[in-house]
């Protein structure tokens, strides 16, 4: 979703260039125009980047769950109960907090739940959750690193 909103602006940022020019707008609020357009394909790149960049993470200490640098949740392993395969494509918001269910969706999609055997603190939004929903690229990779942090002793 994010690498489509990054074509649209770079295909607006060129027609509206062209249509401005068309109609012969001065150069200082055209290049303004165009300096703000092209910031806003820099920005969304930029997130793009930084959550490549900054994935989830599994390792024998727990789980890490992140949203660039918006978002960080350190799991610790022996808090961690069970993981299963779960589709969605309703999430409402990037990040969500009700019920005891924390949930870090990317397009509107999660895959992967986690429940814990007990609640962890939850900076933003805040609260406590009891059940983490994510979506991740390869979520079968992901269950088997979560499986297999499970079976360590």
């Amino acid at each position: 979703m994010t690498a489509i909103l990054s074509f649209v602006l770079v295909v607006e940022t060129a027609a509206v260039e062209l249509l401005l020019r068309r109609f012969g707008l001065p150069d200082v609020p055209r290049l303004a125009i165009l300096a703000l357009d092209v910031s806003s394909v820099l920005g969304v790149l930029g997130v793009m980047i930084v959550c490549a960049r900054r994935p989830h993470v599994v390792s024998q200490d727990g789980l890490r769950l992140r949203y660039g640098p918006f978002f960080t949740l350190d799991v610790p392993a022996e808090l961690i109960a069970s993981a299963r395969l779960d589709r969605r494509f309703d999430e409402k918001r990037l990040l969500s907090l009700s019920d005891g269910e924390l949930a870090v969706a990317v397009a509107s999609q999660t895959n992967v739940v986690v429940e814990l055997r007990e609640p962890v603190d939850v900076p933003r939004p805040q609260g406590r959750a009891r059940r983490l929903r994510f979506f991740a690229d390869d979520p079968s990779a992901a269950l088997r690193a979560i499986a297999q942090v499970l079976d360590s002793p």
